[in-house]
């Protein structure tokens, strides 16, 4: 994670920003291509940087206004990433965990709390036990649902490397979009996401931006090396893994989030990007109120999605079947209802590809 994503993301629950909390970092060197360690956190109190805005005072605010430090030179956001830390919601004593380069900033009732309080105890000594006193109550959490009609789908997402049987499955992430075993597929692949760039483009470049449902993050990674700063953003954590492990230093903003509860503060975003995603998603029409809410006015979602027929092909059937996730396509007249209260308006449809009996 670069320092510089504490300046657009939020906790979904309390919609407060993040106090960072770095227990490892590493520098990124880009002219010998390497990440390396670096020793400013285990300088006295460097684990803290500069305290965000906080709305109200609580132990915890007090705390890091206490212990923050002065801001690093503003290049340092890009070229440092942290590698281990905690996103601490300070108003709401809210939690997040920070582990090899991602975020993981779930809503309570996708989050493993076994794993996620292990995690906390791992770092014990490095943090200082005021802080860890107060953070270590899993009472702060709550496992209500929220009425997540699609809770099934999305723990299946979640849990994908359970359901797999075939041990090559996730090896084309690690060169993706390539796949010499499927040459078509990658053509396919690569001949959609340019027929998207005009319509993600528009206006210029160096665009704040979404990547809904990144993957592997292929897209994600190429939009950053065009200059544009993206954010991806996937419920599975196995792909996003496998990406920091291909992007290595190149390593774009990449988060551990649903969808349907975007970390992401209100109105920052240029262009929001769904590359073969959407037809995932369960509660598509709180997904657009969810985009509606993180773009500026006027700005806009491209969706590069199958058709309606989609869910009936038999390789759809077989992926709902063996894994137990989504996959249902979609028409003009569908988007039409998705962002019917969203704010959203005038969708267009482009038919790339169309074949007909």
């Amino acid at each position: 994670m670069r320092y510089s994503l504490l300046n657009f993301i939020q906790c979904p629950v309390s919609k407060t920003e993040f106090a960072c909390v770095v227990t490892k970092e590493k520098e990124i060197i880009l002219g010998h291509v390497h990440l390396t360690d670096c020793d400013r956190i285990h300088q006295a109190g460097a684990m803290f940087g500069p305290p965000p805005r906080f709305e109200r005072q609580t132990p915890l605010t007090d705390f890091f206004q206490r212990n923050a430090t002065q801001p690093a030179p503003a290049a340092r956001n890009y070229q440092v990433a942290i590698e281990e830390g905690l996103l601490v919601s300070a108003e709401s004593r809210r939690w997040y965990p920070i582990r090899n380069f991602i975020p993981e900033i779930l809503p309570d009732h996708l989050r493993n709390f076994q794993r996620d309080f292990e995690f906390l105890r791992t770092l014990e000594g490095s943090l200082p036990q005021e802080l860890f006193g107060i953070l270590n109550n899993p009472e702060i959490f709550t496992k209500q649902t929220g009425g997540d009609g699609g809770l099934s789908y999305k723990t299946s997402e979640m849990a994908i490397t359970s359901k797999v049987e075939n041990p090559s499955f996730f090896g084309p992430g690690f060169i993706a979009p390539y796949n010499p075993g499927a040459t078509e597929h990658c053509a396919y692949l690569i001949r959609l996401f340019s027929f998207c760039l005009p319509l993600i483009l528009e206006n210029g470049p160096n665009k704040l931006m979404l990547d809904a449902g990144c993957g592997y993050s292929w897209t994600t990674e190429w939009l950053l090396k065009m200059g544009m700063e993206p954010i991806g953003v996937d419920i599975t954590r196995i792909y996003l893994d496998i990406a920091v492990a291909r992007t290595g230093p190149f390593l774009p903003h990449l988060i551990q989030a649903d969808t349907e509860n975007l970390p992401i503060k209100a109105g920052i975003l240029d262009v929001v990007l769904c590359y073969e995603a959407f037809h995932h998603i369960p509660d598509r029409a709180k997904a657009m109120q969810g985009f509606s809410r993180v773009l500026k006015p006027g700005k806009r979602v491209v969706l590069a999605e199958p058709g309606g027929a989609h869910e009936e092909a038999a390789v759809s059937v077989d992926a709902m079947k063996k894994y137990g996730i989504l996959e249902r396509g979609m028409e003009l007249s569908d988007i039409n209802l998705y962002i019917a209260n969203s704010g959203l308006r005038n969708p267009v449809q482009y038919r790339v590809l169309e074949i007909s009996d």
